[in-house]
């Protein structure tokens, strides 16, 4: 194996855990910033998982502002192309789409990067609206975020794809592909436009909304609860929320977890239980069991293992926690305020603790009136994330008229019961649906996997787009 393929199968490798829970895209977030960086250390993320060097394009298009308004304001809409492999216009196109983080072009999805070599496919990329360089306002204002929604942003796809047909003329058949909450707009945008794209991979995609997710800490809890760590989670949690009840007991356990930059106690605490969550959600959780299973005092072991969790992908405990959307003024490299305006708003998922005793991995103070505090807090609204677009998008979306969706999740992703799954079979026959024993989130959109689960499903995905395309 030659160094470049070597340096290429240690990014995919290092690449495949980290990232945080509540905001599903700041893992694809921080991995795209790092591949846009000069620094010397990451020049090898430039590199493809065969060893290649990536050649993108960067490019901008004049998007529309407001799809439901005759209005002509329009913003700049980052867009990446990479044609390395295909054979001309006519050859097919995959279409990248990034979700709630700064876009890495084609670069996203190391996995669909080798489909693309096997099929002979263009890479385009679309930078979702709102998020990285595509930003209407730096100002994101309650007002200047009304523009940031679902149906603007499945619509911004389907305008940009015809301005690079009808424009750019590629000609070829176009596939999408997305993961996490991009995955929940690659299967949306296939349900609205299947004009347009003749089938789409939404990997561990959640597509039903609702407010409260008690459901994500009912299966934080189960996966911890095979071994005695659930029982030391929760002890930890129940002295964390002690030594909160005194200003010096507050300081010195802030302290423990480098988090004296957090001075709302729920705030803190919903970072602290996001350290567990990230760590199940993105197959960590050895890691994080390791740590407090090594320790006497089991908050001091909760910390070490939340606090090397959020090491392995360089982010702070600030970054997590919610009031770090408090920013108005966001560059590029931010992208809490735009998610949470999107949860607030749409789709809830606001992770609740799951009741009492072991079926629970987390405070009661983070609840629904928590939520509903922090949505007011930050845009100064009333939390309107009630479910209600599920009668547009997720029920629509299951009749058999609907086809050519393949929905990817693993067994160890949370957020696996707010997407389609085989249990759903019978009903949902019309989709493709892979479960990936033993894997996590979003774990099939990388190209270098261990897991026999993955590979299996890889391999079917290919077999399905190869069927797709003849």
């Amino acid at each position: 194996m030659s160094i470049l393929s070597r340096l290429g199968l240690f990014l995919a490798l290092t690449l495949s855990a980290g990232a945080m829970a509540m905001n599903q895209g700041l893992y694809f977030h921080n991995q795209s910033l790092r591949l846009q960086s000069d620094r010397p250390e990451d020049q090898r993320l430039k590199l493809r998982p065969d060893g290649t060097l990536r050649v993108m394009e960067k490019f901008t298009f004049n998007q529309k502002l407001n799809h439901a308004s005759t209005e002509a304001k329009t913003f700049k809409q980052r867009y990446f192309v990479d044609s390395q492999y295909a054979t001309g216009l006519d050859a097919p196109v995959f279409y990248i789409i990034c979700g709630e983080w700064n876009c890495a072009g084609t670069a996203s999805y190391s996995f669909v990067e080798g489909l693309a070599k096997k099929f002979k496919a263009h890479l385009i990329a679309l930078e979702h609206r709102y998020y990285g360089e595509s930003l209407p306002t730096t100002n994101l204002t309650t007002g200047n975020l009304s523009y940031l929604r679902l149906s603007f942003a499945v619509e911004d796809l389907a305008k940009f794809q015809r301005f690079m047909v009808n424009t750019k003329g590629y000609k070829g058949p176009w596939v999408a592909f997305g993961g996490s909450y991009a995955g929940t707009l690659a299967a949306y945008y296939r349900f609205k436009h299947p004009e347009l794209v003749i089938g789409a991979l939404a990997s561990s995609a959640p597509v039903f909304a609702k407010t409260e997710f008690n459901e994500y800490d009912a299966h934080i809890a189960k996966v911890v609860n095979r071994s005695s760590c659930g029982d030391k989670i929760r002890e930890a949690v129940g002295l964390i929320e002690k030594r909160l009840e005194t200003p010096e007991g507050s300081r010195a356990l802030k302290e423990l977890f480098r988090s004296s930059d957090i001075p709302d106690d729920e705030d803190f605490l919903y970072a602290v239980a996001d350290m567990v969550a990230a760590a199940v959600q993105y197959g960590r959780d050895k890691v994080f069991c390791d740590a407090i299973d090594a320790n006497q005092d089991v908050v001091e072991g909760y910390a070490k293992g939340g606090l090397a969790v959020l090491s392995s992908m360089g982010a702070k405990p600030s970054e997590i926690a919610l009031s770090s959307a408090l920013k108005v003024d966001v560059t590029p490299s931010e992208n809490m305020r735009q998610w949470m305006w999107q949860s607030c708003q749409e789709f809830g998922w606001f992770q609740v603790a799951n009741g009492e005793g072991r079926s629970t991995s987390r405070s009661l103070r983070v609840n629904l009136d928590y939520h509903q505090r922090i949505c007011k807090r930050l845009y100064n609204v009333r939390l309107r994330a009630d479910g209600s677009i599920n009668r547009s998008w997720y029920f629509p979306m299951l009749d058999p008229k609907t086809s050519r969706i393949i929905f990817t999740n693993g067994s160890n992703d949370p957020w696996l019961t707010l997407s389609v799954v085989p249990k759903d079979e019978p009903a949902h026959g019309h989709f493709d649906l892979l479960m990936m024993e033993g894997a996590a989130h979003c774990n099939d959109l990388r190209a270098v996997t261990q897991l026999p689960s993955v590979m299996e499903a890889q391999l079917r995905i290919e077999g399905i787009v190869a069927d797709w395309l003849r």
